[in-house]
């Protein structure tokens, strides 16, 4: 045998490979920061991290993958947020220990090297370090020919962050009481994914180029999208060891494989557990198209995906109003969503956020309860029929600062069942009732009321889920500052009787392409005084009364917390 056989012979192009690395330099040279001390192509990667302020340093670090999405990215041809997905399953991990991420490294293995594809894939994991404010230091790309099969490969990534000894956070502070703060996911992140093709490509028979009705994009970009990384934001609650803080998370959570069941659990003390609101937000439409698709049930659904919460943080409830601020000035629409109870383990319940800020003296300056905090404050009186989930937006608008300068003085309602005045009661917000069966007269009634508005020192009434039509002496005293939210685009499918179901039975009946929410003054008509705000929401094939509801109702919880702002905050009248 006289043929010579080379590297090349036996599959592994190493001038590929050289001209791989060629073409990611550029992409990989806009995360380089002072720290970094050799560029790529040494043997090891040298970083010199900044110190000041650090007492005690100490070193976290994480790894993870990307697992089965990658089948998505090799479905569709495109490798360019994947990366993404990589540095955002490291970084955030060791962000939940308060580490400040500083480099990044990657391990890329293909079947066969192939330029502008590794080059793609780098593009990506260099996209994602500079959202996480880290260095990417260095990476391997091995030729595995033979291993993988055809256009297929496999990555995995390292992240290295720094934290003071003292400013670690590891959970052991977390106590009963204490809130959870939710941060919002993109989908799916980068876990569950083998589920989640089962459902789609093999029980529903789709494919990456169909489109699902209610999913913004073909399906492959859907379930592309690309995980988020929470480091800008939680950097911000994390200032630097002995700098002024507004409060400081007792614990934070990475939702990754497992869900909330596995997740939330590894932060707990003993004898500790989580009691979460699953009203407090509405996970984004395609959960609800593999639950749908694959009939998947409710507890599997949480055992699996982060169900649109990617990210939590565990805060005292006094610190948790500052906390919501400091999120909203980054841009996240962050919520309470649960709370540390007794007991081990995870509990899913509706409307369980009404417990969250029980107590009054442990009340935050900017939260509904009334303190010397509140002199100056804005009064709300909000009106109330049922469940209250507009009142709670508006407590955790106030909280937020959404609702600045405001707090609500009084809920009042029609129904002593009402939860609405368990939710405020337990909030440490006066309540009270006037109904028939109390006060049979209705001179009486307008009274008493006209007498508690006066009592609570009412600048705005909000009418949040009110079933009955105000007294003309109400009206009258109150001119103009007397707001109503309306599940229905005004002037459609208003008028007397025209909430609850009814209002979505209509808009079906009638065929209408779309419904939505009005927030409007209250003036002596039914529902013809002037509109503030509207949000559209599409009616969407195969909608119910419940489904079309429950997307009216999202649209409600946010106009509702703008319109008040707006009311109180600019004076709008009439």
């Amino acid at each position: 045998m006289n043929e010579t056989l080379t590297y090349k012979d036996a599959g592994v192009d190493t001038k590929e490979g050289e001209r791989a690395v060629s073409l990611m330099k550029a992409h990989v040279q806009k995360t380089m920061d002072a720290g970094v001390l050799a560029g790529i192509g040494g043997f090891g990667s040298l970083y010199k991290p900044n110190m000041e302020g650090v007492k005690t340093p100490v070193l976290v670090a994480g790894t993870d993958g990307v697992g089965t999405k990658l089948k998505i990215a090799i479905l569709m041809d495109k490798h360019d947020t994947v990366g993404r997905d990589l540095v955002a399953m490291c970084v955030n991990d060791i962000l939940c220990q308060g580490a400040r991420p500083l480099f990044f490294l990657d391990y890329i293995a293909a079947d066969k090297v192939k330029a502008e594809k590794i080059a793609e894939i780098v593009k990506g994991v260099a996209d994602g370090c500079a959202l996480s404010g880290c260095a990417l230091v260095g990476g391997e790309t091995a030729e595995m020919p033979g291993f993988y099969g055809g256009n297929d490969y496999d990555m995995a990534g390292f992240a290295v962050g720094l934290v003071d000894e003292d400013e670690i956070i590891d959970g052991s502070r977390i106590a009963e009481g204490d809130v959870i703060i939710g941060l919002p996911s993109s989908g799916f992140h980068s876990n569950g994914y083998s589920l989640v093709r089962k459902v789609f490509f093999e029980i529903a028979g789709l494919t990456v180029d169909d489109r699902v009705d209610g999913l913004p994009g073909t399906l492959g970009e859907v379930l592309l999208t690309p995980t988020r990384i929470y480091a800008k934001p939680i950097m911000a609650l994390l200032p630097r060891a002995g700098a002024e803080r507004r409060g400081r998370p007792t614990g934070m959570i990475h939702i990754t494989g497992g869900g909330f069941y596995e997740n939330i659990p590894r932060v707990l003390p003993g004898g500790l557990g989580a009691e979460i609101d699953t009203d407090a937000w509405t996970p984004p439409p395609v959960f609800d198209a593999v639950r749908r698709y694959g009939n998947v049930a409710e507890r599997d659904m949480f055992a699996t995906f982060n169900m649109g919460v990617g990210f939590m943080i565990v805060a005292r409830r006094s610190d948790a109003a500052g906390m919501l601020a400091v999120l909203k000035e980054q841009g996240e629409d962050a919520r309470v969503i649960g709370s540390i109870v007794p007991g081990e383990g995870v509990r899913l319940v509706k409307g369980g956020s009404a417990r969250l800020f029980s107590a009054p003296d442990e009340l935050p300056a900017t939260s509904a309860g009334a303190s010397e905090a509140d002199a100056g404050r804005k009064n709300i009186t909000v009106f109330v029929s049922g469940g209250g989930s507009n009142l709670q937006a508006i407590m955790d608008g106030i909280a937020s600062g959404a609702i600045p300068d405001a707090r609500i003085g009084l809920v009042l309602s029609n129904n002593p069942g009402a939860f609405a005045l368990e939710r405020a009661s337990k909030a440490g917000i006066r309540t009270a009732v006037i109904n028939e069966d109390t006060s049979p007269e209705e001179t009486e009634r307008v009274r008493e009321s006209l007498r508690l508005l006066k009592a609570a020192e009412t600048d705005l009434i909000v009418l949040a889920g009110y079933m009955r039509i105000l007294p003309p002496e109400i009206v009258r005293a109150y001119k103009g500052r007397i707001i109503n939210i309306h599940p229905s685009l005004i002037p459609r499918h208003c008028g007397k009787g025209y909430y609850g179901s009814r209002v979505h039975r209509s808009v079906l009946a009638a065929g209408d392409a779309e419904s939505g929410a009005t927030v409007h003054f209250v003036d002596e008509g039914i529902d013809t005084g002037g509109i503030i705000l509207q949000e559209r929401v599409p009616v969407l094939p195969g909608d119910t009364e419940d489904t079309l509801a429950a997307r009216v109702l999202e649209a409600e919880h946010r106009i509702i917390v703008k319109a008040t702002a707006l009311t109180l905050v600019s004076r709008a009248n009439l």
